[in-house]
């Protein structure tokens, strides 16, 4: 399907299921260093960049001529023997920069690196607007050894690699795919300086044009262009080198076998021969008496003279032709139109073949926007800059502005910009700007707690952490015979003392200026409970799955709770959530019968007193209903088929099994909103003639056998 004329080549062509990573802020600093410089203005022919610049200042283009005998590789045409247009005549892949290398390994091996700036399409075919380019790394070598390191060093870098597949290294590296539009991610990627040809630079290789090109794309070569002087590519690893008595790499000390190495690539680019042109924006004026001027703002390569125009591409020439001045990249003109163009177009003259950019004309929007942070009012004025026609203005999101102005009322919270569009298709976003005071503080409040009844000589906590503002001291007050450990932080305890009664406590926070508040708390000691009675409420009911409530609420002179699973090696573990708390929680487990897990599961409560001594037990049984499990089908016909219901709607899974819940397993399903299940394995048992069908699931459930139907 590739068009190449070296076999080599096509190992890099194609667009894999990888994404690569955008990396547009990964740009490795230094001139020159690794990684790439610039990339060009996109092209209105094709969409892609006009070209890549590396820290060198050379800069390619995309070779995707209809016969070019030096950028042999690329996607096939549709039809190779008519000329190349976008999209209908257009390859699905291309080059900026295509490098490559081979080297013969032991045991018959083979080892191939490609490194590529490759512009394609992001869901494979020809489709304007996925357009993508990314830099790739790809090192693919055969009959390695498995579980072994291999060290491949290359003109972008060094890798230790092992086999990924059995007797296989394949590893590629794609970045630069990012969001439509965006393709400064290929930037970061290995690629840069381009690598070329050794004789690149000295205009003495015919072979090269004048230096158009880097390399001709299919002759092996010397090169030039590492960042780190490595223009080679070398595998070390045991046992790589195929021949035990020729040093393939002489440079490199240690045994003959286990280094191999070349310095000839294939190289494959073309040198840019325009810089492109970007139409940034065209704005006009128009007066009142109808007279308009145009401001065009373009773009080009800087550090280079461009020769940039601009004309009327409406279809009526209301301007003539005109000249953009400029300089550093940025190039600009107001023309004085007859009339009102709707399209100019921007070329770069200095270019062959010329760049053109088309940009549509608009009106320039300027304006304000004020919060009253005392009204909360949002107030917009915009203005356009066709006093002419006076264009209606809409600030999106809020409504159209009435001479120019709009007034938005009761507005909670102001947003950090307002976007006013004009019917001219100007737009603009503005910044919003706060009036009026500063909003005034949260007031402190005092929280001192719940009330609480405890027992004499008790440790009672009070907590006060949820006091509301910005609080800079706590004070408790206590009365006589309370004596608080920390009495100026936010949780304080003490112990209750042994005389019954309530006993009321009050917290006082203070903020900023010396603002305060205050609140209390009830703290009812109880007359002492002689007897210690566990209490772990009734046997409770549930169902699998669901989160379960033990209640020790009811025990009676109770300091301190224990609670615990009881039960035979056959009950399920579950994880109890505050198992030293009164009311603890669990989540009841889902269960089949098949995994041997049986019956209700049982929890013990132990209960102290403050002392420890006296101490009361307590059980219950926490019993799990099951669903009503239903087959309403069962096929085999070398595949099975079983359908049923359950009476949950919960999402549970449901497993069938082969003549009982000992058989074999012939596969689950998921319960669906409806209730239905519907088991489709795609391998399973084999049935038999009068096999039946046991369905069990995790809420408990089993149904009654049905009878599979053979068929």
């Amino acid at each position: 399907m590739r068009r190449t004329t070296a076999a080599a080549l096509a190992a890099v062509i194609g667009l894999p299921v990888v994404i690569g990573v955008s990396a547009s802020a990964a740009v490795v600093g230094g001139t020159p260093g690794p990684g790439l410089a610039a990339v060009g203005p996109v092209s209105a022919t094709n969409g892609y960049p006009t070209w890549y610049k590396d820290k060198n200042g050379l800069r390619l283009e995309l070779c995707v001529a209809a016969a070019d005998p030096l950028c042999p590789a690329r996607g096939d045409l549709p039809d190779e023997t008519a000329p190349v247009a976008f999209p209908d005549n257009y390859p699905d892949e291309a080059f900026y920069s295509l490098t490559g290398a081979q080297v013969d390994t032991a045991g018959a091996g083979l080892a191939r690196l490609d490194m590529a700036l490759e512009g394609a399409f992001s869901a494979g075919p020809v489709v304007d607007g996925e357009q993508v380019v990314f830099a790739r790394t790809r090192i693919k070598m055969t009959n390695v050894r498995n579980d072994t390191d291999y060290t491949f060093t290359t003109p972008v870098g060094t890798k230790t690699l092992k086999a990924n597949r059995d007797g296989l290294i394949f590893d590629t590296e794609d970045i630069g795919i990012g969001a439509p539009g965006d393709f400064s991610g290929a930037l970061g990627g290995r690629m840069g300086p381009f690598l070329t040809w050794d004789t690149f630079g000295t205009r003495t290789d015919p072979a090269l044009k004048g230096d158009a090109y880097v390399g001709d794309g299919i002759t092996d070569h010397r090169i030039k262009g590492s960042p780190y002087g490595t223009n080679f590519f070398r595998i070390q690893g045991p046992g790589v080198n195929p021949s035990a008595t020729t040093d393939g790499c002489p440079t490199v000390a240690g045994p003959v076998t286990d280094c191999i190495e070349t310095n000839l690539f294939t190289v494959q680019g073309k040198v840019a021969t325009t810089s492109g042109v970007s139409a940034d924006a065209a704005t006009y004026a128009r007066s009142s008496a109808g007279a308009s001027v145009v401001d065009v703002y373009a773009s080009a390569e800087p550090g280079e003279v461009q020769a940039i125009e601009v004309e009327d591409a409406s279809g009526a020439v209301s301007f003539a032709t005109t000249g953009l001045t400029g300089a550093d990249g940025r190039y600009f003109a107001r023309v004085a139109a007859s009339g009102l163009p709707t399209k100019v177009q921007v070329s770069n003259v200095g270019d062959v073949p010329i760049s053109r950019k088309t940009a549509t004309v608009v009106d320039r929007v300027s304006g304000t926007a004020v919060f009253d942070n005392d009204h909360h009012t949002l107030s917009i004025g915009a203005t356009s800059s066709d006093t002419y026609a006076d264009p209606a203005l809409t600030a999106v999101g809020f409504g159209s502005l009435a001479g120019g102005t709009l007034v938005v009322e009761h507005l909670g919270a102001p947003p950090v910009s307002v976007v006013v569009t004009s019917a001219a298709g100007g737009s603009l976003t503005i910044p919003v700007t706060v009036s009026g005071a500063a909003t005034a503080p949260i007031p402190v409040r005092a929280q001192a707690g719940p009330d609480q009844t405890v027992q004499p000589g008790q440790v009672v906590s009070l907590d006060g952490s949820s006091s509301r503002g910005t609080i800079l001291s706590y004070g408790w007050e206590s009365p006589s015979g309370i004596s608080l450990a920390s009495p100026n932080t936010s949780v304080t305890t003490f112990t209750a003392p042994s005389t019954p009664g309530d006993y009321e406590l009050t917290l006082t926070v203070t903020g900023p200026g010396g603002t305060t508040d205050r609140a209390t708390v009830k703290v009812t000691v109880t007359e002492p409970v002689v007897a210690v009675v566990a209490n772990a409420g009734p046997d409770q009911t549930v169902r699998r799955g669901s989160v379960v409530t033990l209640d020790g609420t009811a025990s009676q002179g109770a300091a301190t709770y224990a609670w615990t699973q009881v039960g035979g090696a056959t009950k399920p573990a579950v994880t109890l959530t505050g198992a030293a708390s009164a009311r603890p929680t669990f989540t009841f487990p889902l269960y089949r019968a098949s995994d041997g897990n049986t019956g209700p599961l049982t929890f013990r409560l132990t209960v102290r007193d403050s002392t420890g001594a006296l101490t009361g037990v307590d059980d219950i049984v926490v019993t799990p209903t099951s669903d009503t499990v239903v087959v309403t089908s069962a096929r085999y016909k070398g595949q099975w088929r079983v359908d049923g219901t359950s009476s949950v709607v919960a999402g549970q899974r449901v497993t069938a099994h082969l003549g009982g819940l000992a058989g074999a397993v012939i596969g689950s399903a998921v319960v669906d909103a409806a209730g239905g299940y519907s088991i489709r394995p795609a391998a399973g048992p084999v049935a038999g003639q009068g096999a039946t069908v046991v369905v069990e699931s995790e809420l408990g459930g089993i149904s009654t056998p049905f009878t599979v139907r053979l068929n």
